[in-house]
């Protein structure tokens, strides 16, 4: 028996507000705040044994390959909801050989890449069944995986650190069909996030083509049509005051260890994302020769490859999911 369409949109509606409240309060250590007042509460105990096991026993875990993630999360009908709110959409354009590994770049980062998250992480549209041995884990900043209370949830998903050592790990260490999904444009990225704008933090991002080559992992790009829309922004960018400022804002706060913009948007409601389609492309593996110690022109070489392909796949597909004649990909 089917659902009736106006409760499942009030569902969807319910579940994207959850995961907007559940991803920014513990990006921002705000529930991990809320849990260390409970020291002051009969449920010290509670905290006291949770920070020691931190301590003492989790603390390297997001480097060393996260925790195995739990299929009850990756199924969680969150994830389904939230893949019709927008909709979301995943296509596949190759296969993946489940005894290799893989980087998947993808572009662009959005606000939170939902688009990610919901197509690739999640089971919401079955990526494991069209990439059959294939385990993507999402990559982020450690600054998140040391969020108490949130750092549960993301490994539970299967996320794990975005470091150099910790991508090798996960490449190296967890064997055949392991492969981490990498925002490669990373927070920079974020200042970019403009309705039919795709600036990629991209030209001089060479780190992962680096790991690829010293892990022997195929490069994959993955593009997010529509990423950038799910939100209007007060001032419009790039060019705007406003525009300079995030980027300012941005690169400043980059020196101290971890990137901080501002953002005057809004959408539905004001505060949750516009209805408007995410469409997921899963682009074709650029197999990788693996070298102990890549030497600047094959690390520059492979990194050119890998634009052009981005390229193409941007070209190939952009009249299929509706970018405006007037919009050009560009890296930065």
């Amino acid at each position: 028996m089917s659902m009736p369409r106006p409760l499942r949109y009030i569902l969807e509606v319910l579940c994207v507000a959850c995961f907007y409240l559940v991803a920014l309060t513990g990006g921002c250590h705000i529930q991990g705040l809320a849990f260390v007042l409970l020291l002051f509460t009969r449920a010290w105990p509670i905290v006291v044994i949770y920070v020691g096991w931190y301590m003492f026993f989790e603390r390297n875990t997001p480097k060393q390959g996260g925790r195995p993630r739990k299929d009850f999360m990756i199924k969680l009908p969150l994830f389904k909801l939230m893949k019709d709110y927008y909709p979301i959409t995943l296509e596949k354009t190759s296969e993946l050989d489940p005894q290799k590994n893989y980087i998947l770049g993808y572009h662009p980062h959005g606000l939170i890449s939902e688009g990610a998250v919901v197509a690739i992480q999640s089971d919401a549209l079955r990526f494991r069944d069209k990439f059959p041995g294939i385990e993507p884990h999402m990559t982020v900043h450690s600054f998140l995986l040391k969020a108490f209370l949130y750092r549960d949830i993301l490994m539970s998903l299967g996320f794990v650190d975005v470091s150099k050592d910790s991508l090798k790990y996960a490449l190296t260490k967890l064997g055949p069909g392991h492969s981490v999904i990498l925002v490669v444009g990373g927070a920079a990225e974020i200042a970019d996030c403009h309705p039919d704008v795709y600036r990629l933090t991209l030209k001089n991002r060479k780190g992962f083509i680096r790991v690829a080559l010293e892990t022997g992992s195929s490069l994959v790009p993955v593009l997010g049509f529509g990423q950038n829309n799910i939100y209007s922004h007060v001032w419009k960018g790039p060019g705007t005051l406003y525009w300079h400022l995030q980027h300012w804002l941005n690169e400043t706060t980059a020196q101290y260890w971890f990137r901080f913009s501002f953002y005057c948007c809004y959408g539905f409601l004001g505060v949750l994302p516009w209805h408007t389609p995410i469409n997921v492309v899963v682009g074709s593996p650029i197999e990788v020769s693996k070298q102990a110690s890549p030497t600047e022109e094959e690390v520059n070489r492979l990194h050119a490859r890998y634009l052009e392909e981005v390229k193409t796949l941007f070209n190939s597909f952009r009249d299929k999911y509706g970018v405006p004649k007037t919009t050009q990909l560009t890296f930065v």
